[in-house]
C-alpha cells in the first residue's frame, strides 16, 4: 500500500512538474531563443502525453484521491498550452493587435466546457494545441495577418461542436493516429536541436501529421453519428483518470 501511494502521488507531482518545463520555457520566450523555448514547451507536450497512461497504470484514483487530477491536468494544460504560447505569439509579434486575447478566453471557456470530450472518445472543438500552432507559425514564416486569421479561426473552432480526434483514444485509426504522433514528436524534437539540413528536413516531415490530424478529424466529424458529449459532472465518470 505505501508503495502504491508513491506511485500514485508521483503522477500528481509529475504533471504539476509540466509547469516547471513552462516556466523555463517563458523565460526563453522573454529572452528570444524560440529554439529552446519550443523545446521545452515540447517537454511540457511530453509530460502531459504520458501523465494520464501512467495514472491508470498507477491507479491514482484509488490510491491518491486527495489531489483531483483532471483539475490539476487542466491547470497545467492551460498554461503550458494556452497562456505561455500565445504569451510567445504576442512576445515575438507574430500576431495582430489584440487578436492574443480571443484565443486566451476562447480556450479558457473551451477547458472549462462540461462537455469537453463526447463519449465516443473526440475533443468537442478544436483542442488548444497553440504551442503546436506557435511552432508551426514560426517554421511557416508566415505574414502577421495570415498568422491572426489562422489564430481567430481556431479561436472560434475551439467553442464549436466539431469533434477532433483523441489520438490515444478515438477508436478509429487509433494506432495509426498514435504511431504517427509518436515518429512527429521525434521529429519535431530533433529538429529543434540543431539547424543543419537533416534538421530542417526532419521539421518538413513533420508537417505531415498535423495535416492527418486536422484531415482525419473533419472526415470523421462527418462521416461518424455523433454521441452526446460526456459531462465531467457524471458520477461514474473517474475524473483522476481523464488526462
Amino acid at each position: 500500500m505505501p508503495n502504491a501511494r508513491l506511485k500514485a502521488w508521483s503522477v500528481h507531482v509529475f504533471t504539476a512538474s509540466g509547469v516547471i518545463a513552462g516556466v523555463i520555457a517563458l523565460d526563453r520566450v522573454i529572452a528570444h531563443d524560440l529554439r529552446m523555448a519550443f523545446l521545452w514547451m515540447m517537454i511540457a507536450v511530453f509530460i502531459d502525453s504520458v501523465d494520464g497512461t501512467l495514472a491508470r497504470r498507477w491507479h491514482v484514483l484509488r490510491y491518491a484521491p486527495e489531489i483531483d487530477g483532471r483539475r490539476l491536468d487542466d491547470m497545467v494544460d492551460y498554461f503550458t498550452w494556452v497562456l505561455l504560447p500565445i504569451v510567445a505569439m504576442h512576445w515575438w509579434g507574430w500576431l495582430p493587435p489584440l487578436v492574443w486575447a480571443v484565443p486566451l478566453v476562447c480556450s479558457a471557456l473551451g477547458m472549462a466546457h462540461s462537455q469537453a470530450k463526447t463519449e465516443d472518445d473526440y475533443f468537442l472543438g478544436f483542442p488548444s494545441l497553440w504551442n503546436i500552432v506557435a511552432l508551426y507559425l514560426w517554421r511557416w514564416q508566415l505574414p502577421v495577418v495570415l498568422n491572426g486569421a489562422i489564430v481567430l479561426t481556431l479561436s472560434i473552432c475551439v467553442l464549436l461542436p466539431i469533434r477532433f480526434v483523441y489520438p490515444s483514444k478515438t477508436r478509429h485509426y487509433r494506432a495509426l493516429s498514435m504511431t504517427l504522433m509518436t515518429v512527429w514528436g521525434c521529429l519535431v524534437l530533433f529538429s529543434l536541436t540543431g539547424t543543419s539540413a537533416i534538421h530542417q528536413d526532419c521539421f518538413r516531415w513533420s508537417n505531415i501529421f498535423p495535416v492527418y490530424y486536422l484531415g482525419l478529424s473533419f472526415w470523421l466529424h462527418c462521416k461518424d453519428k455523433p454521441v452526446a458529449a460526456r459531462s465531467c459532472q457524471d458520477p461514474g465518470e473517474e475524473r483522476v483518470h481523464e488526462r
